[in-house]
């Protein structure tokens, strides 16, 4: 028979198997989760691969947690949701660069061109010289009107990206706004030099 004491110990020892029992528990739980994010997320079931985040959300956030919410949010459309996650995550990280980048996403696909400009500024202000954050920076700035500083910042990620036909094209169009069409199709020249079938620059080429 075991004695009082004996009890008690026993008593102990179970209690600190459950104690350990339980977070291992619950992060295989948690493990399982992300494990079914990500395969909703390769079928495109994004709404599952979303509640399956939203459940790991409940029980304490992380910044992770934010940029992957940010990022599925985006690829379900739902823009509104998406900024706002991405919002968070740089709260959480005032110096990472990747969630303001994120950020720029729902923002380009809802055009909305004046919060873009701003997000790309903020990346900028980090890593000055983002190539990411430049061209959509040039592309917000065209669809806003500012022709001129879309056409100089394109024309720095010309200098530094000579094969990159996006920002040619870009460049171009920036150009035809501000009235330097000659200019321009010399850039579509060039592009349809190596990429005959190039939309923007066979669009570009076809102005009077």
């Amino acid at each position: 028979m075991m004695t009082r004491i004996q009890s008690w110990l026993a008593i102990a020892a179970l209690a600190g198997v459950f104690a350990v029992a339980r977070p291992a528990a619950a992060q295989d739980d948690v493990s399982a989760l992300y494990r079914a994010s990500y395969a909703s997320e390769s079928a495109r079931d994004y709404a599952g691969a979303i509640a399956s985040m939203r459940t790991i959300e409940s029980r304490g956030s992380s910044y992770f947690v934010k940029v992957r919410l940010g990022w599925l949010n985006y690829l379900s459309g739902d823009y509104v949701s998406s900024a706002r996650y991405y919002r968070d995550a740089a709260t959480a990280a005032p110096r990472a660069i990747e969630p303001r980048l994120g950020l720029t996403l729902p923002l380009l696909a809802s055009k909305s061109w004046r919060e873009l400009e701003r997000a790309c500024r903020d990346v900028l202000a980090l890593d000055p010289n983002n190539d990411v954050g430049r061209a959509r920076l040039a592309h917000a700035l065209y669809m806003i009107g500012n022709y001129p500083d879309s056409a100089t910042t394109y024309r720095k990620l010309v200098e530094d990206y000579p094969a990159e036909l996006d920002h040619q094209t870009g460049l171009g169009w920036a150009l035809v706004k501000m009235g330097k069409t000659a200019e321009a199709k010399q850039l579509f020249r060039q592009v349809l030099a190596v990429s005959p079938d190039n939309p923007n620059a066979k669009a570009g080429m076809a102005l009077p």
